[in-house]
């Protein structure tokens, strides 16, 4: 079983970077296409004992060695597309920008950097390994109040505000073991820019970030993404994957998309089964198109909706 908080379970991006683990559909050896390698982490399955399977965001940079059972077959329905930085070959992070950035891009994160660290004391921290609770604990609680503040300002439905205790017991030993990092960059002494991501071999997967909405001039987005591509650099970190979700940031930074797809595994001989993955698969595959189009997404906004819709929850949350 896994012990992923309620949201991220059956997704195998998170299962892949959170837990190091794969669904019992696939063997251990996951292969990295874009860099030709397999990683090199020991991979655990997770046992699932349904006979009708759904296993959400499998990507395709990564190829899977499936074990799909003999009475059992396979749907695969093509969804978001995710959007990751392949960092092969760039030494410095110069070449970086130099390669992905205008000039007057490059220019204007610089002037925004040092005008941000006019304002005071700026250390950019990232926090891993053994680290006292109480500390971490306090650093939590300022990542849940940033983020709150953020997408109230935004007026978007966050999921994992919802799900905050079971992220906060979950990320705490894989901080420990330095299989998670937090990147926090503080001000006098307060954060006012955090990301939570993971590690696995030679990549890093984007997991929650957030910023402080009264510097927003600073382009703290920006300055943040700088942070981390250059600690990647110095670690020998050649991908970072900044999972789903299409924006100008992602689309901004990043230099690959890939498109991640949903697995449905059910048995041959079940009738019901199989008219219940074609209908899963044709509802997916709908509302795709619909993405596809600009109507989902754009249109009509569901994370908005589901804001307005949770307002009397989101209010208890900050309590």
């Amino acid at each position: 079983m896994s012990d992923l908080p309620g949201p991220y379970r059956d997704h195998c991006l998170f299962q892949l970077y959170l837990e190091h683990k794969v669904h019992e559909i696939y063997q251990g050896k996951v292969i990295n296409k874009l860099l030709d390698h397999t990683l090199d982490v020991n991979l655990d399955n997770i046992v699932d004992h349904r006979k009708f399977k759904i296993i959400k965001d499998v990507p395709d940079y990564l190829r899977f060695e499936r074990n799909i059972p003999q009475n059992s077959k396979l749907l695969r329905i093509a969804q978001y597309n995710g959007y990751l930085i392949n960092l092969k070959g760039y030494k410095k992070i110069e070449d970086f920008l130099n390669s992905q950035l205008s000039k007057r891009n490059t220019k204007n994160l610089h002037s925004k950097k040092r005008k941000l660290e006019l304002q005071g004391s700026i250390e950019y921290k990232v926090l891993t390994g053994p680290i006292e609770e109480s500390i971490y604990s306090n650093i939590f609680d300022d990542f849940k109040r940033l983020l709150l503040t953020r997408f109230d300002e935004k007026k978007i439905f966050n999921r994992d505000l919802f799900h905050w205790q079971e992220l906060y017991a979950h990320t705490y030993p894989k901080l420990v073991q330095e299989k998670a990092m937090l990147f926090v960059i503080f001000k006098d002494n307060e954060p006012i820019c955090i990301a939570l991501n993971y590690i696995l071999g030679n990549s890093m997967f984007s997991h929650i970030q957030t910023y402080h909405v009264g510097y927003s001039q600073y382009n703290m987005g920006d300055i943040n993404m700088l942070f981390q591509l250059e600690w990647c650099l110095i670690n020998n970190i050649d991908i970072f994957d900044v999972s789903k979700g299409r924006n100008p940031y992602k689309e901004k930074w990043c230099n690959h998309t890939y498109r991640l797809f949903y697995e449905i595994v059910y048995p041959k001989g079940s009738f019901l089964m199989a008219l219940k993955a074609k209908n899963i698969g044709y509802r997916l595959s709908l509302m795709q198109k619909l993405r596809d189009i600009g109507l989902l997404g754009n249109i009509v906004n569901v994370d908005k909706w589901l804001y307005f819709k949770n307002k009397g929850r989101l209010k208890a949350i900050t309590k």
